[in-house]
């Protein structure tokens, strides 16, 4: 089996470009034994569009379009683009993901229960960081998933007033906030609700010379966003000892790669206001630049 990017992804959405049957020349040239009398094709055809994920009326009846593997490739290139798909089928492909067996239609994609859980092995392939979160070091640093362990620690970073003022809490629920008394459930708002939903991941940064917590990062991919799905937005709450050019310079290429790399992002976000002049010297140098965002302040990018 190979992958036939010539052959692109069929007016419905199924993926010609891993099609076992060599001969065929896909759906879009007419190489499907249903030919032209496929009512979706006919349909797609009619209303000049690539594909059934272009449709304002998708999902519609068609029963062709019922499976949910189906219907999770439309959605993913509904809401990333086609070639985001097509990007992820191929690294799937390369490593070692099927989209059906020789011997039938069933392959991995076929395993899965939900669309959220098809959309998330086409994003992360065998590197679902929510189900498996990873575990990054640096020179300074041990980065993991926050634990409700870590609140102790935390309020070193979030009770204080200097570190907070620094804070992206553009989003966020406004109002004072007793970090001492709340730390704890805020740890349980990351995990039990945006982690284990798949909306965002928060890891502990750890200083590696005492093993204390003292900062958090967010990677938020705006998964469940239907604007802008390739752009990640950054958050990194550290403790003002560690407000300095070297160690976010450090922290920040970490968490680059980690949404280049395994979130596929291709532009990410990130606010720092004109008093945090150590953070501005760490994205500058990191070739990020001044952003717009339509009713926010202070961004900065950086693209693929």
């Amino acid at each position: 089996m190979n992958f036939y990017e010539k052959k692109d992804l069929a007016l419905c959405g199924l993926a010609c470009v891993l099609c076992s049957q060599e001969d065929c020349s896909g759906c879009k040239a007419k190489g499907c034994t249903e030919g032209t009398d496929c009512s979706v094709y006919k349909c797609a055809i009619a209303k000049g569009l690539d594909g059934c994920y272009q449709c304002d009326n998708y999902p519609c009846d068609e029963s062709m379009l019922k499976g949910i593997r189906i219907r999770a490739f439309n959605q993913y290139a509904r809401q990333f683009g086609k070639q985001s798909l097509l990007n992820r089928l191929r690294n799937n492909f390369e490593n070692g993901i099927t989209y059906h067996k020789p011997d039938g239609l069933i392959g991995d994609y076929d395993s899965l229960e939900t669309e959220e859980e098809i959309m998330q092995l086409i994003q992360f392939g065998n590197n679902n960081p929510y189900k498996e979160c990873p575990v990054f070091e640096t020179d300074h640093f041990m980065i993991r998933l926050v634990s409700e362990s870590d609140a102790k620690d935390l309020l070193l970073c979030y009770g204080d007033p200097k570190a907070r003022a620094l804070f992206n809490n553009d989003g966020c629920p406004s109002g004072e906030y007793d970090y001492i008394n709340h730390m704890k459930e805020m740890i349980q708002g990351w995990l039990y609700h945006d982690f284990a939903k798949g909306y965002f991941i928060r890891f502990a940064i750890i200083n590696k010379q005492t093993q204390k917590v003292v900062g958090t990062i967010e990677i938020y991919d705006r998964k469940y966003q239907q604007s802008e799905r390739t752009t990640g937005i950054l958050r990194i709450d550290i403790a003002p000892m560690f407000e300095k050019e070297i160690f976010l310079v450090e922290l920040f290429t970490l968490a680059c790669n980690i949404f280049f790399d395994i979130f596929h992002t291709e532009t990410i976000i990130h606010k720092a206001i004109p008093e945090a002049k150590e953070r501005i010297s760490a994205v500058r140098k990191l070739g990020f630049q001044p952003k717009t965002v339509e009713g926010l302040d202070h961004y900065w990018a950086l693209q693929r």
